[in-house]
């Protein structure tokens, strides 16, 4: 409802010309250019009603045509928004409550000493219906712009995924056209590429664009690099989803990629066929990712050296994660990521 809405259309719904009159002389106090339309039965009532919306109703209880509740109801049925005052003479203060609650805006006796009160909640009804009106009007655009948001980033999330796979199969392609050594490294680069891919596949399956599933897309990459080292007999063991906001999720991604194909490419020597284990535990305040393999193992089991990438530091300080390392030689390796 907008302040012209106001100032056009106020019905009073009262059958005593004197209580009109007092109404009316608030009326034209406060709402000089309003139009006051008094019905006076019931049919004029609802054609007045139909015919355009109120900016505010006045009504009485008791009426020899209508019950005021009756009146109340019909305004909010069709006008929600449109304030309503209940000026009167009879009732009390449980059917006040009771009309209150059925979406009255305020209730004034009339008498000498509440007249005072009259002019005051004609007018608090309807700066507070402004004001409500003002609010859904935000409200709508802000929804509207929030939609439009989620939008763009759904597209731009999009555009990412499929740029990603666009970049990862040029790298293949090109590698196929050097020398073993420089395809190797272009096969890693696809590979790290291909994990971001796996976490912006998975904003898709969740309404918040900010939280992904990190289960699914680790698993993801583990099939991706299943297929390359295909002499390894991989064990998925998942708790239950780990739901982590995409921020997170991308360098965490690329940290289990480095450290998955660390273990297919060296635990097991000559290419004999072993298993590696993926693990995904919440029963802590930290969840944890394990990450086990049969291998060969190795006797020092620091990050550094065992693992031997300054990325992959960098990456767990990035994911907010500890890395615990357990290897000894002949009796594989167990990484535990453990979230923080």
């Amino acid at each position: 409802m907008t302040r012209q809405d106001v100032l056009t259309r106020i019905l009073v719904v009262d059958d005593n010309p004197d209580d009109r009159a007092l109404v009316r002389r608030e009326l034209d106090a406060l709402f000089p250019d309003a139009e006051v339309i008094e019905p006076s039965d019931a049919a004029e009532f609802d054609a007045t009603l139909e015919a355009a919306v109120p900016g505010l109703v006045v009504t009485d209880l008791d009426i020899h045509w209508a019950n005021g509740g009756a009146i109340l109801s019909a305004v909010k049925a069709r006008y929600p928004a449109c304030p309503v005052v209940m000026f009167t003479g009879t009732g009390n203060e449980m059917i006040a409550v009771d009309l209150m609650k059925a979406g009255l805006d305020d209730y004034v006796v009339k008498s000498p000493r509440q007249l005072i009160r009259l002019r005051a909640s004609l007018k608090l009804a309807v700066e507070v219906a402004q004001s409500r009106s003002a609010l859904s009007a935000r409200e709508a655009q802000l929804v509207a712009m929030v939609a439009q948001r989620d939008t763009v980033v759904r597209e731009l999330h999009h555009r990412v995924k499929n740029n990603l796979q666009m970049m990862i199969s040029l790298l293949r392609v090109r590698g196929r056209q050097l020398d073993a050594a420089t395809r190797q490294h272009f096969d890693e680069v696809a590979g790290r590429i291909g994990a971001l891919g796996s976490v912006q596949a998975r904003i898709y399956e969740v309404e918040s664009l900010t939280n992904v599933d990190f289960g699914a897309a680790l698993s993801d990459i583990v099939e991706a690099l299943a297929r390359v080292y295909n002499h390894t007999g991989l064990i998925r063991d998942f708790d239950g989803p780990l739901q982590l906001d995409v921020g997170r999720a991308t360098p965490l991604a690329l940290l289990c990629y480095e450290i998955i194909s660390n273990s297919l490419k060296h635990a097991w020597p000559e290419a004999k066929r072993g298993r590696l284990a993926i693990q995904i535990r919440m029963g802590s305040d930290h969840p944890e990712i394990r990450i086990e393999d049969d291998g060969v193992g190795f006797a020092d089991s620091s990050v550094v050296k065992g693992l031997g990438s300054r990325l992959v530091r960098s990456l767990a300080e990035e994911a907010n994660v500890q890395i615990e390392t357990l290897s000894k030689p002949g009796d594989g390796t167990r990484v535990i990521i453990r979230l923080i």
